[in-house]
């Protein structure tokens, strides 16, 4: 059991990503053969393709945090007397994307119970948004878990860590 749980927290969000690009390009890639070869094309592919791209980008989000490869801006020095600088700060700044993840999460949880309220649906599938909207705060619940473990992974090895460097907790 310890295994699983170690499996789908190294390689969850690479899997699932990866598995929504897959079938992205053969959804479009068979889309195009219907369009131009067999003039048929349908409805839904380009809907679903759309959703799911906003998804990807969505799930980058604590793909990105748990491999440490986000956008980062040094503003201070690399040496060593900053090093404790630097690990106040990158907690500091750790603590802020938590404060701004439940910020949205509870936005996309709004948006999603007022859409719900409406019964408003895709135009072509007719799914309803508010299933849409309600993956959202799941996924922003997944980059909390993200960064608290890299937080535990700071405040473990007080230090801060190398770019590079993904979490193994």
């Amino acid at each position: 059991m310890l295994k699983l749980i170690k499996l789908v927290d190294s390689y969850f969000e690479e899997c699932l990503c990866s598995l929504m690009l897959g079938y992205i390009a053969i959804s479009l890639n068979i889309e195009v053969f219907n369009r131009y070869f067999l003039n048929s094309p349908s409805a839904y592919t380009d809907e679903i393709a759309r959703t799911l791209m906003i998804m990807l980008v969505f799930l980058g989000v604590p793909w990105a945090v748990k491999s440490n490869k986000h956008v980062i801006i040094d503003l201070i020095p690399t040496t060593k007397a900053w090093q404790s600088k630097r690990i106040v700060i990158e907690f500091i700044s750790h603590i802020i994307f938590i404060v701004f993840c439940l910020f949205f999460a509870l936005a996309a949880y709004r948006a999603a119970e007022f859409h719900h309220m409406l019964g408003s649906t895709t135009e072509g599938l007719g799914i309803p948004y508010w299933m849409l909207l309600g993956a959202l705060p799941g996924i922003f619940a997944l980059t909390i878990v993200r960064l608290l473990q890299r937080i535990y992974v700071l405040l473990k090895t007080r230090n801060a860590t190398d770019p590079q460097e993904s979490i193994n907790v």
